[in-house]
């Protein structure tokens, strides 16, 4: 009785995580987890962002944004930084920007595409556990074997139920 109820304990705290994850994307936000330190304490790593989309001409200063680079290699990994200056360049609008943990500014100008992410709101330490899950050994150890023991042991219920008055086993005097 008590696996069957810490298997349902686990099951519960993971739908939790992924419903909070869940019902903001169906909402038009995007998940993003920080893998980095460079926003100290005001996003610290590990954390789960909740980013919108907001156009580039609604960027200020001190908005803090998803940069996504590219290099000779391709795309680089996403990093969250605050814009220190803005500036404009014909059509486009380029921005400096920093991470709050950083003693300077990003050396290269980074040029805002048409719609910018920005966090809305960010849980800590939930990215850790987001990015667990998402990988396929996460899947299988916290939610495939969780599932597949709960069912083994209500079907077990089921199939060999208990007689009627009968104590459980951990309550039998012994």
């Amino acid at each position: 009785m008590l696996a069957y109820a810490g298997l349902v304990a686990v099951l519960v705290v993971l739908a939790a995580t992924l419903a909070a994850t869940a019902a903001p994307v169906a909402a038009g936000y995007r998940p993003v987890v920080v893998h980095g330190g460079s926003m100290g304490d005001s996003i610290p790593n590990g954390s789960l962002v909740m980013a919108r989309w907001v156009n580039a001409g609604e960027v200020d200063v001190g908005d803090v944004i998803l940069i996504q680079e590219t290099g000779s290699g391709g795309a680089a990994a996403p990093k969250l930084h605050r814009v220190v200056s803005l500036e404009a360049d014909g059509g486009n609008i380029l921005a400096r920007t920093k991470g709050d943990a950083s003693p300077a500014a990003d050396p290269p100008l980074y040029v805002l595409p048409d719609r910018v992410l920005t966090p809305a709101y960010h849980i800590p330490s939930l990215g850790f556990v987001l990015a667990r899950v998402t990988t396929a050994e996460g899947w299988l150890l916290f939610i495939a074997l969780p599932g597949t023991l709960l069912c083994l042991l209500t079907i077990q219920s089921i199939w060999f139920p208990a007689p009627r008055g009968a104590l459980p086993a951990a309550l039998r005097p012994r």
